[in-house]
């Protein structure tokens, strides 16, 4: 199960409504309306990559239970003093000794099973780092079909305004006010604005399936993705986003990683207590049918090899551990503030497109709408207002698209979920 914060930001943005109508009715939507929170869900359960880390998890829990079992008896017997010349030929003066021998590992279990534990914790951080990545995937991912529904709404627009310049330029025509010409240049501009929109009605086709391959369906059986993405995300001072650093899992991996590095330098320094061989048995002497008791201890002699190379490589590792921690805490710094600064400049490019820009070219496409019926403004004039309103439009989808991308990305820094809350 994932235990990670919730999202403050990228969650709050997707305020639960339908969208887009007049996208149904091309793109064919069958399936409920589906939420962040719930694409995220079905990600985190039904990811075909978490899947494979789970067996991940299997595979260390085996060598784990491998790490503890001590090495098995061995059983001898050996037959001296058998075949050979003289007093000696034949089995009448042989020598036979069955025996029993035992490792004695002197702690090297104990330590082999910190190792694997250290191991295992190690991929239980990988393994919740992979579900942070594939949340942030998803959000990435139904932010993207959320941007192709407005984009779809958007050429819908351009169609309609496409349609209103044909039937003008046709009243123009037919009034003998303007050429043939001219409505001829509308008809082109009329379908070049409906290969637009069947252009992206394909892109959104994708990205609905690219959404559904993050569960492991084939086909998108879900409906409208519902969310507001105009509503633009909301954003922490950067030292706040700074001290929400430590929860990256990222981060947090280290510390299960120098536990680890620390297990196996134990485990190295094992080796300056080799283990011991006792064995025990019963030697039976063919001459006379005696019967004697036979012991043995082997203790190897660490003289020369105590094992210093692979004691110092696994502290060079510990040391290494630290090290990158400190690089990588750097680095998630400045990334930090580059996609801080990159939210600020996308929240202003979209008020500045909502308060100045879009109110004015709407008034403009209004005013040249109205001369160009009266014959005082060209096509060419209607067809650059019509243009302009929907370049900022685009542009507006734009910016919500920046932001909320910039916000997903500083959740995935700063170890939050998108869509793990309910907007309020």
């Amino acid at each position: 199960m994932l235990f990670l914060k919730p999202c403050h930001r990228l969650a709050w943005t997707l305020v639960l409504l339908p969208l887009l109508a007049t996208a149904g009715d091309e793109v064919p939507l069958s399936g409920q309306p589906i939420t962040l929170a719930q694409a995220v869900a079905r990600s985190q359960a039904s990811n075909p990559d978490l899947a494979v880390a789970g067996y991940a998890l299997r595979v260390q829990d085996g060598l784990s239970l491998q790490a503890g079992l001590a090495p098995n008896p061995e059983l001898g017997i050996t037959v001296e003093d058998a075949l050979g010349t003289g007093d000696r030929s034949g089995l009448s003066s042989a020598q036979t000794t069955l025996s029993l021998r035992q490792i004695i590992e002197r702690g090297a279990a104990g330590r082999r099973v910190a190792a694997s534990q250290a191991g295992r914790e190690l991929l239980d951080a990988e393994r919740v780092e992979q579900q942070l990545d594939v949340a942030a995937a998803t959000a990435r991912r139904y932010l993207r079909v959320l941007s192709d529904q407005l984009r779809l709404d958007l050429a819908g627009e351009g169609l309609r305004l496409a349609e209103q310049a044909v039937k003008a330029a046709k009243e123009r025509v037919d009034a003998a006010r303007a050429p043939d010409a001219e409505f001829s240049r509308a008809q082109v501009d009329l379908a070049r604005a409906e290969l637009d929109r069947e252009d992206i009605e394909h892109e959104l086709l994708t990205s609905r399936r690219q959404l559904a391959a993050l569960w492991g369906d084939a086909d998108a059986s879900f409906g409208v993705a519902a969310g507001n993405l105009t509503r633009l995300p909301d954003l922490k001072p950067f030292e706040a986003l700074a001290g929400q650093l430590k929860a990256n899992p990222s981060l947090l991996k280290f510390g299960s990683e120098t536990r680890l590095r620390e297990a196996e330098l134990r485990l190295a320094e094992q080796r300056r207590k080799p283990a011991w061989e006792v064995s025990a048995g019963i030697r039976r002497y063919e001459a006379g049918n005696d019967v004697a008791g036979v012991f043995g201890l082997s203790i190897p002699l660490p003289w020369r090899d105590q094992g210093q190379g692979t004691i110092a490589a696994a502290q060079a590792r510990v040391e290494q551990v630290d090290a990158s921690r400190t690089a990588s805490e750097l680095r998630m710094r400045t990334h930090l503030f580059e996609l801080f600064q990159e939210l600020q400049h996308a929240r202003h490019v979209a008020d500045t497109l909502d308060r100045r820009m879009l109110p004015r070219a709407t008034e403009s496409l209004q005013q040249t709408e109205y001369a160009y019926a009266r014959g005082r403004y060209s096509y060419l004039e209607l067809v650059a207002a019509q243009r302009d309103l929907l370049a900022i439009k685009r542009a507006r989808i734009q910016a919500a698209v920046d932001a909320h991308g910039y916000a997903t990305e500083i959740d995935r820094l700063t170890g939050t979920v998108p869509g793990s809350t309910e907007p309020q």
